[in-house]
């Protein structure tokens, strides 16, 4: 019996880590919490980290490459791991390599594009036809009657087009994933601007404006896609009215729920039951980008001297306290494109790549001028006249 005693009491100080043992891991985190603390603190440590450890600086010499010519004035789309070009009625999807994976003819002369997840979607600006491209094969394509003025895709697939028509101001239609028609909404009094669609597929948000009195203002509807199969002109669950003179410019779903819309002057938190204000836009926010998922990017000046500014990204919860920031010292950026949990930002000598939480993932040094940049979450485009190169994440 005592033996017994003796083995387990001996397993159990093997199963005990040694003082030792214990030395080595605090002296480990020790030493992480001052390198990580050095990282956030010190910008030209980080910069050298960035660069000879992490390999966050890229340049045309080590990133793939997509030849275009310029002259056929191409479309280029980003979308989950791919680049589409379309060019000539032919779409060419390219993988993160740079090659080819399949091509599709798509005849439309003034695209309009969506893309969401693995979903790609092309119409015919003032046109009728569309295709829905999933991954790299044709879903599904249409002939509606009336104009496309815009497109939506959730990440299901499912989607939203904005017609005119003779006898409406707007009609809104909503497929499903395999190109179903589910139903229509009909607006007689105002114009339709922007929609989305839930990531449940459950609701429709549609944005709207009224020009026909002295002083404009914007609505947001949301329609219960359950109601609309069963009756659309009464599928309404709620109706949002804007302040006097505001125009509605986007809608991004952040969630099952929750549509955050964007007006002139501020941004709102729409849902099926009611509506909360997000943000008063001032005059110190240069740019506000609400296409991340769940996000809204902000590029804020802040006197720094005078006739002298600082500038700094903040990036925000669109329905929580959540505050990350990234500084952009005195450079203000020229443009900023945001898509999934990624910012863009391309100062027009330099673009960088940052992650929701604010922090660097890319810095990319341009050969030449750059014409704009197209980025999904996982793939990055900057486009040349005559090249698109690829970082991809």
């Amino acid at each position: 019996m005592e033996n017994n005693d003796n083995m387990d009491k001996n397993k159990q100080k093997r199963k005990l880590p040694s003082f030792g043992k214990i030395c080595v891991i605090l002296l480990i985190i020790f030493v992480v919490t001052i390198i990580s603390a050095r990282y956030i603190a010190d910008s030209e440590f980080r910069q050298s980290v960035d660069t000879s450890i992490l390999h966050k600086d890229l340049t045309s010499e080590n990133v793939n490459t997509i030849d275009i010519n310029s002259e056929f004035n191409p479309t280029i789309c980003a979308y989950n791991k791919h680049i589409a070009v379309l060019s000539k009625s032919v779409l060419n999807i390219y993988d993160t390599g740079g090659r080819v994976v399949n091509n599709i003819d798509i005849n439309l002369y003034s695209p309009l594009t969506a893309a969401n997840g693995s979903y790609l979607v092309l119409a015919e600006n003032e046109g009728s036809k569309i295709y829905v491209v999933h991954n790299t094969s044709l879903a599904w394509q249409t002939e509606l009657s009336g104009t496309i003025t815009r497109v939506n895709v959730n990440q299901n697939g499912y989607v939203s087009v904005i017609i005119n028509n003779s006898t409406y101001k707007s009609v809104v239609i909503f497929f499903d994933n395999y190109g179903n028609e589910i139903f229509r909404n009909y607006l007689a009094q105002t114009c339709a601007i922007c929609s989305d669609i839930s990531q449940d597929n459950k609701y429709l948000a549609i944005g709207e404006v009224d020009y026909s009195g002295t002083i404009i203002k914007s609505y947001v509807r949301i329609i219960s896609v359950d109601k609309a199969k069963q009756d659309p002109d009464n599928a309404k669950v709620y109706r949002y009215t804007s302040e006097a003179g505001e125009v509605i410019t986007n809608i991004k779903y952040s969630d099952k729920q929750n549509a955050v819309c964007m007006f002139n002057s501020y941004i709102q938190n729409i849902t099926p039951t009611g509506d909360t204000r997000v943000l008063d836009i001032n005059n110190d926010i240069i740019f506000a980008d609400i296409n991340m998922m769940g996000n809204i990017a902000l590029v804020e000046k802040q006197s720094s001297g005078l006739f002298s500014y600082d500038y700094q990204m903040r990036i925000m919860g669109a329905n929580s306290f959540k505050n990350n920031l990234f500084i952009l010292s005195n450079s203000m950026p020229k443009t900023i494109t945001c898509n999934g949990e990624k910012v863009c930002i391309n100062y027009g000598n330099e673009i960088q790549i940052v992650n929701s939480s604010g922090w660097l993932l890319k810095r990319y040094t341009p050969h030449s001028e750059i014409k704009s940049v197209v980025l999904s979450d996982n793939i990055v485009g900057i486009i040349y006249k005559d090249e698109i190169d690829i970082i991809n994440f």
